[in-house]
């Protein structure tokens, strides 16, 4: 079962968004049954944006944020969870309207909503599985073989065809980096980049020259295959 996330303005009047919020999470067999978690607006339209979005990331789940409120907030909260869960903001007047934007925000959610570029989702789980199986150089265990990467254990076999690809990009921008043996290449992650590459890990979210060019081929995939990363929200760093 999922989680509803969602802000509003105080309860000012009969009727107010504030309201709706209560009625419906009194009653969420309604709206798919999932509950709901509010988070009322301070009197300038506006909370704690940081606060909130680690609720999210806690138990993710769609996040609504009902008019009227600053833009500073739906800012903050779409770049800290946008790439994770579908954001939506809504105007409402009543608790029907309510219901149908609750259920619209789980359809999004359950389809796998927000998309995201098939070679971004592979460069991140590649780093991962080389983070996970601790490919940092050093000796000849400190690296992988092009044909192991998907192999499973975090990179499905499905992505093989943009491993070539995405590889060559990440080792353009030194975020890897191989060696030869047998004529062929291994791959490690670049322990001189080490911090850089648990802040990728964590905020999934790679370089923005990286990222403009893994966004060049038009196939996308569900961020839940990004869920992997959840090792990372507080990741340990390994050495």
């Amino acid at each position: 079962m999922g989680i509803f996330y969602i802000g509003h303005p105080p309860d000012q009047y009969n009727g107010s968004p504030a309201e709706s919020v209560r009625l419906c999470a009194q009653n969420p067999a309604l709206h798919g049954g999932w509950p709901i978690k509010a988070k009322e607006y301070s009197s300038d339209a506006s909370f704690n944006a940081r606060d909130f979005c680690s609720m999210v990331l806690q138990s993710i789940g769609p996040v609504i944020l009902i008019q009227s409120v600053k833009q500073s907030i739906i800012e903050e909260v779409r770049v800290r969870v946008g790439a994770r869960v579908p954001v939506l903001v809504e105007r409402i007047d009543n608790v029907a309207d309510l219901r149908s934007v609750l259920v619209r925000a789980q359809t999004q959610f359950q389809s796998g909503e927000p998309l995201v570029a098939l070679d971004v989702i592979v460069g991140l789980l590649m780093i991962r599985k080389l983070e996970q199986e601790r490919m940092w150089t050093g000796n000849s265990k400190g690296y992988m073989w092009v044909s192991d990467i998907p192999k499973g254990r975090g990179l499905d076999a499905k992505y093989a065809p943009r491993v070539a690809h995405v590889l060559n990009i990440l080792f353009q921008h030194e975020l890897i980096v191989f060696k030869t043996s047998n004529g062929k290449k291994k791959y490690a992650l670049n322990p001189d980049r080490r911090k850089e590459i648990y802040e990728i890990l964590r905020d999934r979210k790679l370089p923005s020259e990286v990222n403009r060019l893994l966004l060049r081929h038009p196939a996308t995939e569900t961020v839940r295959a990004l869920d992997a990363l959840d090792d990372y929200d507080s990741p340990p760093e390994r050495v």
